[in-house]
């Protein structure tokens, strides 16, 4: 549900005269970037309302975040990275995809996503992790929007 806003936004941000292997890694390293900032603020509403559980060896480890291990965030990005370079490679689009009139749509189901995910962590109580949201994903949002809507 996150992969095609993520992309969207990451397809917007790079320029589309960059050399081809450079846009290509470019758009699939941010799109895991704004992909894993929607993870930051997920994963640990799941653990605190016990949808999942780490393993204890993995959770306490040195630079455990909320209980959830650095790799999986790690892991998020990497998979996110991996599946937007492939799809670029294989589908031979990788000068920039013409703007579509759902982008709006996209971009704004991305900052649907991150309000939603700040109001729960502002009801659940979890005032760092509403904070932690807002940072981690309006900046997605915004320079997202301000791409969309300039095409």
């Amino acid at each position: 549900m996150m992969s095609y806003p993520s992309f969207v936004i990451a397809d917007r941000l790079i320029p589309a005269d960059w050399k081809r292997w450079q846009r290509i890694l470019s758009v699939a390293c941010v799109g895991g970037l704004a992909m894993t900032a929607w993870d930051l603020v997920m994963d640990p509403i799941m653990v605190a309302s016990g949808h999942w559980v780490w393993d204890d060896l993995l959770s306490k480890s040195i630079g455990a975040y909320h209980g959830i291990p650095l790799q999986n965030f790690w892991g998020w990005w990497l998979t996110v990275f991996t599946t937007f370079a492939l799809y670029l490679l294989i589908s031979g689009k990788t000068p920039k995809i013409p703007a579509a009139k759902f982008d709006r749509l996209a971009v704004l189901s991305y900052l649907v996503t991150a309000l939603g995910i700040v109001f729960i962590s502002l009801v659940s109580k979890a005032g760092e992790l509403a904070l932690i949201g807002f940072f981690a994903m309006m900046p997605w949002v915004i320079s997202g929007w301000l791409r969309v809507v300039k095409e």
